[in-house]
């Protein structure tokens, strides 16, 4: 997941939706702005999520525009 993070930023909204799904959280921001969350372990609303704290997820931030703009892998 590491090696590909950087190679979605540019693509569009619908592209990401094509290549990874539906995401699992989305955050609305200011400006149209928002932030797809693609859990890569169990996230916590699972039944049998991963060990406590052990929660890894992949952030996509999208502009105003359906542009992917930053990729984040989040770590708790």
């Amino acid at each position: 997941m590491e090696e590909i993070r950087l190679q979605l930023i540019g693509l569009k909204e619908h592209a990401i939706r094509s290549l990874l799904g539906k995401p699992d959280t989305e955050e609305l921001l200011q400006k149209s702005n928002k932030i797809y969350i693609y859990y890569i372990n169990p996230g916590p609303k699972c039944a049998n999520p991963s060990g406590a704290g052990d929660v890894a997820a992949l952030a996509v931030r999208i502009d105003a525009l359906g542009t992917v703009i930053e990729s984040n892998i989040l770590e708790e």
